[in-house]
């Protein structure tokens, strides 16, 4: 699946309603933030030859808030990609609506989402342990679940703040950071430039 339909996915349905009961809080603390994720798409350890530009971007010296502008990209041109990263300033926020086989989580536990991965598996996390989903076990809020009603594994009910940056290099040999995507809480922005990147073999 292509990353660029799961975002399609997340935004095109009407939601549908799902039984779940009240989460009890967790005493364990959760995870300091931001918490920042290597294995962003493209992966971990992973290039990207030849990846067409679809239309004008900035580049950046780095995804860190201390970044200063250090080129453009330009429709048409062709790129590495060399690296991504997910930035998680808020995590999302999502109940277990039906639990995977062989776990101990249970209906209505709270769980908090941090970023997603190039294979389509988003990283959870709950009472203290990691976890991950595939997209189409996931109901986006105001969206759908790929397997029917009451078949999903999580049901997302708010939106954080999450920032996608992928690190290119061009054919001049100039390298920098390019915001893939930002989403703060129900507003999303995207480049568009990556949005197929993760639908790569």
């Amino acid at each position: 699946m292509r990353l660029g339909t799961f975002f399609l996915m997340a935004t095109l349905a009407t939601a549908q309603q799902t039984s779940v009961s009240k989460p009890a809080k967790s005493s364990i603390t959760e995870p300091k933030l931001p918490v920042i994720d290597y294995n962003a798409c493209p992966g971990k350890g992973r290039s990207v030859d030849h990846f067409k530009i679809s239309r004008e971007d900035r580049m950046f010296s780095s995804w860190e808030d201390k970044r200063v502008p250090v080129g453009a990209l330009k429709a048409g041109e062709e790129v590495t990609v060399l690296a991504g990263v997910n930035v998680i300033r808020e995590p999302d926020s999502g109940l277990i609506n039906h639990p995977p086989y062989g776990s101990s989580l249970k209906p209505g536990d709270l769980v908090l989402r941090y970023g997603f991965h190039a294979v389509g598996e988003s990283d959870f996390w709950v009472k203290g342990t990691w976890f991950t989903v595939n997209f189409e076990d996931i109901e986006e809020k105001g969206s759908f679940c790929g397997f029917g009603k009451n078949q999903c594994t999580v049901v997302i009910t708010k939106n954080g703040v999450q920032e996608w940056w992928v690190q290119v290099k061009t054919d001049g040999g100039l390298t920098g950071w390019v915001l893939a995507r930002k989403s703060t809480g129900d507003k999303g922005r995207a480049s568009n430039n990556f949005s197929q990147l993760c639908g790569l073999d």
